[in-house]
């Protein structure tokens, strides 16, 4: 397939957010990071199910040269059968108003049940880098597979929280009084959520409908506020908050407290939560991203998106608020799919900067980026997003983007196409326009005799609709193919009308649109339908509210000029746009074209479908992406 198949993209307020690598693991999960107030960096690598043989190391610090020590020795980190003095499988971590460092230890090593005295927080001072404490969890607020998953320390009360990811609920911890219990077990409060099937890179994550544990826990001191997600693995995106002072009230009972929970919103589906300066952050889990919940605005805004953000576990801060967070990969576990091992590269921790996250811009025309335009990986924003069609698509959403365009939707895997229409859905987005016909635009199919074609068409148009169905398509770009060798032209336009019809009739029961888009002949010899004007008379002809036109402007200004005029004259049959300037088929700007004026003109005009961009940027890399958006940005803002 060649330049004739395009799209586009469009604006961010302030450069795409870069990820910094602060440490790698080849076999080891690193489930939470966390950074002392001097920048002191420590992470955590469970001792669990899927950890291999190898694992020798449960705490780390991470050194300013990148090297990984023992924390705080060797000692505790050997394996051993005493639980005194010994780390048994450590999930979490985090450092607290004080500045001391506290690790969570699941004491269920290889997840093969709790070991009695074994679930333990342990206490350590950064300044000496002893162990000042530890405190037991209890067996009465344990069940027979509890796991221990995530953790925040209330210093001012002196009181835990922790979430168990399999037993579900939050255990309260007095630090103090040494009393605990557990709470919120399996409660299911009222919210406006809809739970569904959770799906990560394409990777279905099936049957976790009947988890109910909980998972990411956050503390606002100021607001002395807890924040937690409700049933998140079961697909649930919805964020609850209830007072400290409730949770370490052990006079109330079950439902006195239950009654104290309130639904904030829906944010996204998280492994990891945290809060930070009137903001929830959240492991945005759908969208290989960082994204935060503005608790005054409830505004959701990604924060930095990106392939290599696969299972982001957990969330930290440094004192200048840098964003640390772990890469996990766990829907890449065998045990999700079907026993192969999908790991992805190394397990990473990554650093970002959180000044700011991705302004959307608000586009008045539909732009449309594509996902693929000569090829299946020359997605527009490879450089930002990586090659997986499902993140870039995340990347598109978070500037603003309501559509992409994909010239290749018809030969991709069907588990991908379905992956797609999943992403598109849950971002609001819509599918632009994919081409139908993939074969026969090389040859001269469309032009001839309609009996001897017939088989054809119809086996191409029905693969089309299924398609469709499953991405939830609407449009397509049809393109006329070569010029008969030996019939001569008004024949061919005569059989051209005719297996139109045929398409028409199909297309019509399905709901399609298919616009006939007219490729300039200079680069595409022997195209049949070269010219606008051509392809405004051929759907006149047709007379189907199925076969529309699409105005590409970049061949119209090759073949007919008066790009403008053009538009105006067939502007009763466009059914979509696409754009790219002239010569170079390149991003606005860098031709003979004034797109100003063309998409005034269009705004005006009142159109109100997808414009494709359809084209190729003049400058490599993550550069040349950004003057793209920077070029819409400036192109919406003068409409």
């Amino acid at each position: 397939m060649v330049l004739a198949l395009m799209t586009a993209f469009i604006s961010l307020a302030n450069e795409q957010l870069q990820l910094k690598e602060v440490a790698s693991f080849k076999e080891n999960r690193p489930t939470a990071v966390a950074v002392s107030q001097g920048g002191r960096i420590f992470a955590n690598l469970p001792y669990s199910s899927y950890s291999p043989d190898s694992h020798t190391v449960s705490v780390i610090e991470i050194l300013a040269n990148g090297t990984q020590i023992p924390y705080p020795n060797k000692s505790w980190n050997e394996k051993s059968n005493n639980v005194t003095n010994h780390y048994l499988n450590i999930q979490s971590l985090v450092i607290d108003s004080q500045n001391d460092l506290w690790v969570l230890d699941t004491g269920s090593p290889k997840r093969r049940g709790v070991v009695k005295g074994g679930a333990r927080l342990i206490h350590i001072d950064l300044a000496t880098n002893n162990v000042l404490r530890t405190v037991t969890i209890s067996n009465e607020v344990l069940g027979n597979q509890s796991y221990l998953n995530d953790l925040r320390i209330d210093k001012t009360q002196s009181f835990a929280y922790i979430t168990d990811s399999v037993d579900g609920g939050i255990l309260v911890v007095n630090l103090s009084t040494g009393a605990q219990k557990r709470v919120l077990q399996n409660e299911l409060i009222a919210t406006n959520d809809t739970q569904k099937t959770l799906v990560i890179e394409g990777i279905t994550l099936n049957d976790a409908a009947n988890f109910y544990a909980t998972d990411g826990i956050a503390y606002d001191p100021q607001e002395e506020m807890i924040y937690y997600q409700y049933r998140p693995f079961a697909g649930s995106s919805a964020l609850m908050k209830v007072d400290v002072n409730v949770l370490n009230d052990f006079t109330l009972s079950r439902n006195q407290l239950k009654d104290q929970v309130t639904f904030v919103g829906n944010t996204v589906i998280a492994d990891g939560i945290t809060y930070k300066n009137g903001f929830i952050y959240l492991t945005d889990l759908e969208r290989n991203a960082i994204s935060r919940y503005d608790l005054k605005t409830k505004k959701l805004e990604t924060v930095v998106a990106n392939s290599d953000i696969s299972w982001p576990d957990s969330i930290a801060f440094d004192a200048e608020d840098n964003i640390y967070f772990t890469t996990a990969q766990f829907h890449r576990l065998p045990g999700l799919n079907n026993g192969v091992d999908l790991q992805k590269g190394d397990f990473k921790i990554y650093k970002t900067t959180a000044s700011t996250a991705v302004e959307k811009t608000e586009f008045k025309l539909k732009f449309a980026p594509h996902i693929g335009l000569t090829s299946l990986e020359d997605g527009m924003f490879v450089n930002h997003a990586g090659q997986d069609p499902i993140s870039q698509i995340e990347f598109i959403a978070s500037q603003g983007f309501k559509g992409i365009e994909d010239n290749f939707m018809k030969i991709r895997p069907v588990a991908q196409q379905i992956a797609i229409a999943q992403v598109l859905e849950r971002n609001g987005m819509q599918l632009g326009s994919f081409v139908h016909n993939t074969t026969t635009w090389q040859d001269a199919t469309l032009v001839s005799e309609p009996s001897e074609v017939r088989e054809i068409i119809l086996k191409e148009i029905k693969e089309t609709v299924e398609v469709a169905k499953r991405v939830n398509g609407k449009y397509l770009t049809l393109l006329s193919g070569k010029s008969h060798p030996t019939l001569e032209r008004q024949y061919q336009k005569a059989n051209f009308i005719q297996n139109l019809r045929v398409i028409a009739e199909e297309a019509e029961k399905a709901g399609l649109i298919l616009g006939l888009e007219a490729i300039n002949g200079t680069e595409f010899q022997g195209t049949f339908i070269t010219k606008v004007t051509d392809a405004y008379e051929i759907v006149k002809a047709v007379n189907s509210p199925s076969i529309k036109l699409t105005f590409d402007m970049y061949h119209v200004q090759i073949e007919n000029g008066n790009v403008i005029n053009n538009f105006d004259k067939t502007f009763d049959e466009i059914t979509y746009v696409h754009m790219a300037d002239n010569p170079g088929r390149s991003e606005p700007g860098t031709g003979e074209m004034n797109f100003e004026n063309i998409l005034k003109y269009i705004y005006k005009s009142g159109y109100k479908g997808f414009i494709d961009m359809e084209h190729v940027s003049t400058i490599p890399g993550k550069e040349g992406e950004q003057n793209i958006l920077t070029i819409y940005k400036n192109l919406n803002e003068k409409l």
